[in-house]
């Protein structure tokens, strides 16, 4: 009878064991998704506005605007804060190469290092997956093939 009366017992319990455990398991699941879709939307974020403070520095220089120096700093610091928390360690590496390079007066290599810089955002964005070049960013830049060839040769 006391045989019984476990079995009975364990009929009960593993389904219910089974079924928090699930629960929690689920649960827990959602949770991991939740932060890895939250860090995506804030990487992509971090690299939207590099991209973006890049953008503005030279829509002012083609357009002959003084640039806001105050206000691009701040931004700057802003943009090396979230591409430290929330960018991979290689877009994190090649920011900085970009920004040692930023100051020397070499075109070539202030170019070489932004459009390492872009291919591994955009790597890191698409999953090591990506068909653009150099080559291709430079065009974009400069909508001139001979000075896009210039910069990158």
């Amino acid at each position: 009878m006391s045989q019984e009366i476990l079995i009975a017992i364990l009929t009960v319990m593993i389904p219910a064991i089974v079924t928090i455990a699930g629960f929690i398991i689920v649960r827990q699941t959602e949770k991991l998704r939740a932060m890895r879709e939250q860090l995506s939307e804030k990487k992509c974020k971090a690299y939207s506005d590099a991209m973006m403070l890049f953008y503005t520095i030279l829509k002012d220089s083609k357009l002959h605007r003084p640039t806001d120096n105050k206000a691009m700093m701040q931004k700057m610091i802003d943009t090396k804060k979230d591409i430290f928390m929330y960018g991979s360690d290689k877009v994190f590496r090649a920011f900085n190469k970009w920004l040692v390079v930023a100051f020397e007066n070499n075109n070539k290599s202030q170019f070489d290092a932004f459009m390492e810089f872009v291919l591994e955002m955009r790597k890191d964005i698409f999953n090591g997956k990506t068909k653009l070049t150099k080559h291709d960013i430079l065009l974009n830049l400069t909508q001139s093939e001979e000075e896009a060839r210039k910069l990158s040769d």
